[in-house]
Formats: structure tokens, sequence, C-alpha cells
């Protein structure tokens, strides 16, 4: 066999049956006429030989693939591989199956429409494949993509991310029947390294309604993307329809309207051949709901299961409060990442979007790596931005930039470039990807130097502090403040990735110009003492909540306004909102830090314990079992998402101020532990990955008594910050009195721990 000739080629089929849907969404991102393929087959027959040790099979199908080797999947990986801008790279899969026996295999490989289509600037369905063996001198092809694989259609029919899957069983699988392959040109080929997206759980109903005959409602208890499999009887040409819904109206009946566009509705038609098992393949929902109709017979004998579908990011943090209110938001705010992890951060798994809109993904960012080891995943992520980054530096609202016309970014959304790179070197040292982006980012920033006038952004942006309460549109945070405070937090953070890269001439520019932006800002926006904030009239004075907040986490209030400012944001938490949120995407994600790190944690904890709107226990309240999209609880046809991320910040809180556990140097190299002084909350709990091991805490406060448990690995120093309720308190441990430690200006005692487990015991 000549080696040199056995190089694989894109092939795709010719001329592949299509098919036509409207593209209606309401969230503006496309309207017209989507036009997909059926599902295209590809097979061929490879030769194993004698002594092989290893098969390794490297391949890539656009936009979703599967491999069968003699009839039998391989692997566990489904809606493979991960988006990316396929004008740019497409990502290879790599199988290491048993090896068979010597001899002749079928290799079949199915690939369905994905994001790869004429509308996101794809093509039909096309394959790249390439069969290695091992004989004892290393791989070697034994069969690769090219003219000799047959082409054709087969049991999966109509199939679209949004659309949904139409499968019909009595179609057989007849590759003699098919035609050659065609090669086509193919994107640039990258290593797919991010865990692969699989089904990580399967859910039995909660109940099952039935309305009428040929009718069912099945309720699987909360909201999860994937979708249902099914397993029952019926004769050849029965079908079943499932209809996916988040909600059911009054009448229980399941209500689509959050579904927008997206038809999400399987269809399973029967071969008649006994009892039949299905599940889709090139689809995947975001729902609760599900509405089976077919005859009553056909009902009558499936079995349905949820099967819970995204990217298999280890879980690596655990968090735990005595709270029922708390664990709720926690348990949603998991919930909603995990069903957005789906190759890429998506913004919700149920309407006709499900893009990589870039400000849910990075106000979620750090909530997400306290949960979940999300290095590789946010690589790749990063990897995403730059390849849809332009000369200019300019990036987009969204990537993989399927529409071109979302750039250039509103500020608080391209932010996720710099913030996503600077969070994987804060959580996990990771320097290298700051060495690879850093031009990218400065060119980034560059971007927006070069559209700022006096330091102010008044051009870019878009959407602002995106639904805050009763609203979609930003309220009490003009564009040009977030975009201007967007500007000057990249710069900052921007400085501090030179100084790690140790470029110290950048470091000093991009300082200087973060001093000029910060004095810009200043000047333009402080007013009496308060941020400014857009006045509907003359009665309308109340000081703003995200205006205030923004520049105290960042630290560029000038000291001489910074007591005023904070109270003005007191008032406006306290007082002019009964301690709930008046905040949207943006103020959420920083207003619970900057009250902790004023000293009113106190606050932070009534707005997040909160069951009243608007809130995330209103949430919980209504019975949500991931995040909304808005605070309201909407059910008509607008922008109404109940499984959304963007607003899931709040559990970085949690794990910092609550539990108490926060990163202090990169990598976890430093950490400090350090519980509130809180009334109303009997306990909290977290563990993270950290310095080789698992940091974590765990502290009780009851009646006479304070309990504080730390464990801190090998590879991290922690400062453990112990709250003394009075002058005389006493600190215990499992050796008695406590006194390797010393009493800081905050009223704490602080110890420094490596390696090592300590309980302490403070009395009150």
């Amino acid at each position: 066999m000549n080696e040199n000739i056995m190089k694989p080629r894109w092939i795709a089929m010719a001329s592949p049956r299509r098919f036509r849907t409207r593209g209606t969404t309401l969230s503006g991102i496309y309207r017209g006429d989507y036009v997909q393929a059926f599902g295209v087959y590809f097979w061929k027959r490879v030769e194993i030989p004698r002594g092989t040790l290893r098969l390794r099979i490297e391949a890539c199908g656009l936009g979703f693939f599967e491999l069968c080797l003699d009839g039998h999947k391989i692997g566990d990986r489904v809606l493979d591989p991960a988006p990316t801008d396929y004008r740019k790279r497409a990502l290879l899969t790599v199988f290491e199956p048993p090896v068979p026996a010597p001899g002749s295999h079928d290799l079949l490989a199915v690939v369905g429409n994905g994001r790869y289509f004429p509308a996101f600037g794809g093509d039909d369905p096309k394959l790249f494949c390439r069969v290695l063996v091992d004989v004892g001198a290393g791989f070697r092809p034994a069969a690769v993509s090219d003219e000799t694989w047959r082409a054709g259609h087969g049991p999966i029919r109509a199939n679209g991310l949004y659309f949904g899957e139409i499968y019909d069983a009595r179609i057989p699988i007849r590759p003699e029947r098919w035609k050659r392959a065609i090669t086509v040109r193919g994107p640039r080929l990258g290593r797919d390294e991010i865990p692969p997206i699989r089904v990580c759980e399967t859910l039995l109903p909660r109940s099952v309604r039935k309305p009428e005959a040929g009718r069912r409602i099945v309720d699987f208890g909360r909201n999860f993307a994937g979708w249902v499999r099914l397993s029952g009887r019926g004769r050849a040409g029965a079908r079943i329809t499932i209809r996916h819904a988040e909600l059911r109206d009054e009448a229980g009946e399941i209500n689509v309207s959050p579904n927008q566009g997206a038809a999400a509705t399987d269809i399973y038609i029967f071969a008649g051949s006994g009892r039949e098992s299905h599940e889709p393949r090139f689809t995947q929902h975001g729902f609760r709901y599900a509405e089976l109709t077919g005859s009553e017979d056909v009902l009558k004998s499936l079995r349905v299961e949820g099967r819970v579908v995204h990217t298999d990011v280890a879980a690596t943090g655990r968090f735990g409060c005595a709270r029922p209110i708390i664990e709720a938001v926690h348990r949603n705010v998991r919930r909603g990442l995990l069903s957005n992890f789906m190759g890429m951060p998506t913004d919700c798994p149920q309407r006709d979007e499900r893009q990589g809109w870039m400000a849910d993904a990075h106000l979620a960012a750090e909530a997400a790596i306290l949960n979940f080891d999300m290095a590789a995943f946010d690589r790749k992520f990063l990897r995403d931005i730059r390849d849809a980054q332009d000369r200019r530096g300019s990036i987009p609202d969204f990537v993989p930039a399927y529409l071109a016309r979302f750039a250039p970014a509103d500020p608080a959304w391209g932010s996720a470039y710099v913030t996503v790179a600077w969070l994987l070197y804060w959580y996990y040292g990771d320097r290298e990807t700051l060495e690879e982006h850093f031009d990218g980012l400065a060119k980034y920033v560059d971007f927006l130097a070069a559209n700022a006038r006096g330091h102010i952004i008044e051009s870019l942006g878009k959407y602002g502090d995106w639904c805050p309460p009763g609203s979609i549109a930003p309220k009490k945070a003009s564009l040009a403040l977030t975009s201007t405070w967007y500007y000057a937090h990249d710069t900052i953070f921007l400085a501090r990735i030179a100084d790690a890269l140790g470029r110290r001439d950048e470091a000093k520019t991009l300082k200087a110009r973060a001093a000029a932006i910060t004095d810009a800002f200043n000047k333009r926006f402080l007013r009496g003492g308060q941020y400014e904030v857009p006045r509907s009239g003359p009665v309308d004075l109340l000081p703003g909540q995200t205006s205030n907040a923004l520049p105290l986490w960042l630290g560029i209030v000038p000291d001489a306004a910074r007591r005023g400012v904070f109270a003005a944001l007191i008032k406006a938490v306290a007082d002019d909102q009964d301690y709930h949120l008046d905040t949207g995407i943006l103020g959420t994600r920083y207003l619970l830090e900057a009250l902790s790190l004023g000293g009113r944690t106190d606050a932070a904890f009534r707005i997040v314990s909160q069951k009243s709107y608007p809130g995330w226990g209103y949430m919980v309240r209504e019975g949500a079992t991931t995040l909304w999209e808005r605070w309201e609880k909407i059910g008509s046809g607008g922008m109404n998402s109940h499984n959304h991320v963007m607003l899931g910040s709040v559990d970085a809180w949690l794990y910092k101020y609550l539990a108490g556990v926060r990163c202090a140097a990169p990598g976890w190299a430093k950490a400090v532990i350090e519980p509130p002084r809180l009334e109303g909350c009997p306990s909290a709990r977290a563990s993270v990955a950290a310095g080789g091991g698992t940091l974590a805490a765990s502290w009780t406060n009851e009646p006479g008594e304070f309990r504080l448990d730390v464990r801190v690995p090998a590879g991290t120093e922690a400062e453990v910050r112990i709250p003394l309720p009075s002058p005389r308190a006493s600190v215990e441990d499992e050796k008695g009195l406590v006194r390797d430690g010393r009493k800081s200006a905050a009223g704490r005692l602080v110890i420094k721990l490596r390696g090592e487990s300590r309980r302490f015991r403070i009395k009150k």
C-alpha cells in the first residue's frame, strides 16, 4: 500500500436531500429561511490486519457526527465536535476503540447539520476521517476519507439544532445502493482538547398526565438540556411526536412560547420490529415538559426517560448552606451552567438562539470555575474569540461569529476576552494562555481606545446593564457609563496581565492609560457624592445600584468620595429597594461583592435570601429549577428564557463571601478563608480544587459558640481570618487555646496554614 497517496480528504454526498424551515426568532438573531440537509451516511469497508495492537480513528463530521464500527457506536460522545467558526477551524476527534478481529469491518459515519448550514456560513454535511492501525511499528493508515467511500441517506431525515429530528426506522442502511462520495473543500483542523459533550444523567418522569387518548404530557421535574429517550412497540409506520417546553399553562398544557422560532419537535417512526428504543443524535432541547402524541396503543407501551446532555466538565467545587433558599439558588445556578455548556458557553438551550453571547459567558465565568474544571473549556472559548477578532481588534457580541452583523461588541460583552483570560490565570495559574492571547487582548483594548473620545466611550454601547427589574433595556446606568467602566476594567486587567508576563513597558503604558480613563470617568459621572444615573424627571433623585457598585468594586472611586458613594449604594439597596436588587446583568455581577468589600455582607445576604420579587429567591418560590433570563416570571412569547446563566454570578459570591473561601494569588498559591459575621444564617461550607488538593471551609454559628473547620492543601498558603465576637472571645482548636495567630484591626484572629486541617471553636 502506498502510504504517500493515503491522505484523507473532506467528502460529502452529491446533492443530498434538503428541507427548509423558517428562522423566525424574536431575539433578532436570524430572520429568514434555514435550508439544511437530511442526515448523511458515509460507509467504508476497512481491513484490519493480523497482529494489530491498537486502532485509532481521527475524524470530524460537520456539523455533528457519530461513528459506528460493525453497527456499534464508537465511544459515548454526542453532538460532536464542539462548535467553532468553521471558516477558521474545525475540531478533530480522536477515537481509540477496542481492536476488532482481523479482517473486513464496516465503518459508518453519520453526519447531521448542527451549526454547519448555509445561514450560518456552512454547507452540506461533510466528513474527514483517517483510520490508523499499529501492528508494532507505530500507526499507519488503513483507510482515509476519499472518493472510494459511499454516501447516502438513512433513517435520520430532517434534523437541526432548533428544528428537532425525524427518524424513520423503516428505512434501512444499504451502502450498496449509495453513490460514491465526492471530495470537497473543508476547514483547517485542530485537535479537540475540551471534555466531550455526553449524556451525563438520566431522569425518570416525575409525573405523566393524560389529557386525552393519544396524548401524554410528561414532567421530568426540572428544566434541563438534552432530549427524550423512548422505548416502545408500534406497527410499521406508527409515529410518536415529541414536543418540548420549559413551561405548562394553567390548564396543564405545554407552553412552547419560550421556544420562539424553534420547532423543538422530534418524530420517531416505528419499523414494527418488536420493542424499539430511540433517542435523537443531532439536536437538543431545553425543557422540563414533553408532550408525546401518537396512537393510544403505542403510548401505553412507551417507557420514556429524560437524557441530560452537556459538556462533561468535572465537578471540582462544592457549596452548602443551612438556609434552604440559598441551597436552591446555588442548585439552580449549577443546573443553568451545565445546561449551557455545549462545547461553548451558550445563553440558553431552548429557543432558536443558543449562541455564545460573551456577556453571559464572562459574568458567570467565575461561578463556573468555582464549581467545575473549566480550564480546557475556557481556553477553547478564548480561541473562538480570537478567531472572531478582525484586523482592527474588534470582536463581536457572540462567538463563534456565525452572523457578522453583531460586531463590534458592546464593551460589556467584549470584556469576555480580557476577563476570561485573567480568570484562567488567577484560578489555574495559566500563564501560557496569557502569552498566547496577549497580542489579541492588546489589540482589543487598543480598539476601545480608538473609539473613545477624551477616554469616554459613547459609541459602542448597545445593551449595557441588560434586563434590570421591569425592563430589558438598562434603567439606572447609562450606556456611556457602563461602556467606559468596562474600558477602564479591561485596561486595568490587561496591565495586570502585562505585569504577570514581565512586560514592564506595556504594563507601565497601560497603567498610565488606566489612570487617565479613571480620571475622565470620575469627572464625567461622579456628581454630588454618587455616580450619575439617567433621570426620568425632576423628582427622580434616587441613587443607582449599578452606577455606584461598578466603580466601588473596581476601586476607582477617589478616596475622598468613597464613603459617600458607598453610603449612596447602601441607600439604594436598603432604603429605596428594601434589600432587593435594582440591577441588570452587569450590576448584579458586582453589587454583592461591592457590598461585601465595604463590610456589608449582611446586606448582600439579605438580597440573596429574599423570596419576594425581584431576586433569585423569588425565582425559587415561583418554581424555578434553573435561572431565568428576566427577574420577572414571564410565560409569553417575549424574551423569557427560563434556563439562562447571565444572572448566575451570585454563585461566586456564595463561595467567596458566604462560605468565605477566596483565591488570593494565581493558581491558589495563596488563599483567604474568612467566614462572615452574619446573623440569620446558621452555617455555610465550600470546597474547591486548589494547590494540588482540596481547600475547604465549613462554619457553624450557634448560640454561644462559632465553629470553623478548615482544610488547606500543601500547595496553598491560607490566611484564616477567624471572627472574634468580642475582645475577650477565646479561640480553641483540638490542642486547646490557640496562640499562633495575631489579632487584626478588623477584630479577627489571623492564622497562616499550609498542608493541614484544623477545627476552631470561638466562645462568644
